[in-house]
């Protein structure tokens, strides 16, 4: 097996959806997934760990009601993480127990990303995590993003 990096929408899918409730493509794709993971160290970045937190807390306004959770964030964000905190603390925890390694952002990996920037197609967030998964040594992404689909030396792992 290879080492494998994480992308945010595995990680957001699988904190969201408990296990068996999810479509079975999902749910095979999360099986797949977990299984290299157990196999070898999974790899995230700290972009990883903010997209995750950014979309669960919308989702969370979401959940309660918000009709438009976004407009509600950007006005008063504090009191919104105060609100949600409690979720969050329990987000880092079941990722805390998955035991990914961090990749860190250092000059290597934003000189990959620089250079990944410049193919068509490939945005700059999908730039970062390509760059991070390249250069922690990961063969596979676990993603549901196409766009990694032309990054040569990365497999990506799909639903």
């Amino acid at each position: 097996m290879s080492r494998c990096y994480f992308d945010t929408n595995f990680l957001y899918l699988h904190l969201r959806a408990p296990d068996g409730a999810a479509p079975a493509a999902f749910e095979n794709w999360r099986r797949r997934s977990i299984a290299e993971l157990v196999l070898d160290s999974g790899v995230i970045s700290a972009l990883v760990l903010d997209e995750l937190a950014y979309r669960l807390v919308l989702a969370w306004l979401r959940d309660d009601g918000d009709g438009d959770p976004l407009s509600t964030y950007r006005a008063d964000a504090e009191r919104v993480m105060r609100v949600t905190r409690r979720r969050l603390r329990r987000t880092w925890e079941a990722v805390d127990s998955l035991a990914f390694e961090l990749q860190p952002t250092d000059a290597k990996v934003v000189d990959q990303a620089k250079s990944l920037m410049s193919r068509p197609g490939l945005t700059p967030r999908d730039a970062f995590h390509a760059a991070h998964a390249l250069e922690g040594d990961c063969a596979i992404i676990v993603s549901s993003d196409d766009a990694f689909d032309r990054v040569g030396g990365l497999q990506r792992l799909a639903p």
